[in-house]
């Protein structure tokens, strides 16, 4: 359970992040600093690099780091091909996504050569592929959270439509990965 609850506070730390990123290119949030030209300066540029280096934090495979597959796994066993199918669309970012993190995200480079590897992530992806596993990592996480309070409240309204959501983006990451 300790596990779960650093897992927790750690997709709501996500979640945050993910908001001030996608209120930065909607427009909605203006910095009072910086320009809009996603050059270094760029608070976008910023708020991305945390954003999927974040999600990298989330879904690490190192035994020591939070997985949020093997916790989601561990504590929604029934629920277990909807967390495979959004796995496996994530699946084919996981090493990108881990050199991203470590040369660019969070721990930085001593040169542009040994930066550059970091960058592959989007020469080897579109940012949709990338963008549509987020968001269905983040939807079946919120929406598993969900059903569980409903069940605790005795909710069947609420489990019932978590039950569906989580099938909803059960098949939309299997049709996302099709693609």
């Amino acid at each position: 359970m300790e596990e779960l609850g650093i897992f927790v506070e750690r997709l709501t730390h996500f979640m945050n992040i993910w908001t001030v990123y996608k209120d930065l290119l909607s427009g909605h949030y203006v910095p009072s600093v910086g320009t809009l030209d996603w050059s270094p300066t760029d608070a976008r540029l910023t708020a991305m690099l945390v954003v999927y280096a974040y999600f990298y934090s989330l879904i690490e495979t190192d035994q020591q780091g939070v997985n949020g597959f093997r916790i989601m796994r561990e504590a929604f066993p029934e629920e277990l091909s909807a967390i495979n199918a959004v796995e496996k669309q994530t699946a084919p970012f996981m090493d990108d996504l881990r050199v991203f993190r470590n040369r660019l995200g969070f721990h930085g480079s001593r040169s542009r050569n040994h930066e550059r590897q970091g960058f592959e992530l989007f020469a080897n992806f579109n940012g949709n592929e990338l963008w549509n596993s987020i968001l269905n990592f983040k939807a079946l996480a919120a929406t598993l959270l969900a059903k569980e309070i409903a069940i605790r409240k005795s909710d069947e309204a609420q489990t019932d439509f978590a039950k569906q959501r989580i099938a909803f983006i059960e098949q939309r990451a299997i049709a996302q990965t099709a693609t």
